[in-house]
């Protein structure tokens, strides 16, 4: 059932691109197995920043950088991934408008009937009530780095100006990703 708060955005395709395209490669990260997959791990964490998804960088470095700090030998597959229908709170201004509205109404709405906030309750009430309406399939997201002390991974040289954005997409649907293929195979931790 639609919430009442949810309301219609004007949105043309365009807007849902990066650049003009519809397809962009993305990175899969995971640690190593002994059986190349057939295709991505969805991640069902409850921590999951954008909820239960398929993950993926833009950046190749990004993809190294996770199998780094999670301090293990890991893999990176590569995708194309279809953002026709995506929600671009990275390059678009209006769909990061619109995003950041969106999670407040439901904080709010959640307050308001008392409801736990919380990362998993807001993300499963967007998945279920809000991105459906709008035919949201996929979000590109700035996921805000932090320079950390351990094994040298540096976002920025100048510490809090981080220029080099750390972008991760959101797939929900396994039909938006194609050409999946293992890429770097068995990597070394530093």
């Amino acid at each position: 059932m639609r919430s009442k708060f949810v309301s219609k955005i004007a949105v043309s395709q365009t807007d849902l691109l990066i650049g003009n395209r519809k397809i962009v490669r993305g990175y899969h990260t995971l640690e190593h197995r002994t059986e190349t997959l057939k295709c991505p791990v969805k991640c069902i964490r409850e921590d999951a920043r954008l909820g239960f998804a398929y993950y993926f960088w833009i950046e190749e470095d990004f993809a190294h950088y996770w199998g780094q700090i999670k301090n293990v030998e890991y893999d990176i597959y590569v995708a194309d991934l279809d953002i026709k229908n995506c929600l671009n709170t990275v390059f678009n201004e209006v769909h990061y408008l619109f995003f950041r509205k969106k999670i407040k109404e439901v904080i709010q709405q959640f307050k308001n009937k008392g409801i736990s906030v919380n990362l998993e309750t807001v993300n499963t009430f967007l998945a279920k009530n809000v991105w459906p309406v709008f035919d949201i399939k996929s979000i590109i997201y700035d996921d805000k780095p932090t320079n950390k002390p351990k094994k040298n991974l540096i976002y920025s040289e100048i510490p809090d100006l981080y220029y080099n954005k750390r972008i991760q997409v959101a797939i929900f649907e396994l039909l938006d990703i194609s050409n999946f293929k293992l890429y770097l195979e068995n990597q070394k931790p530093i």
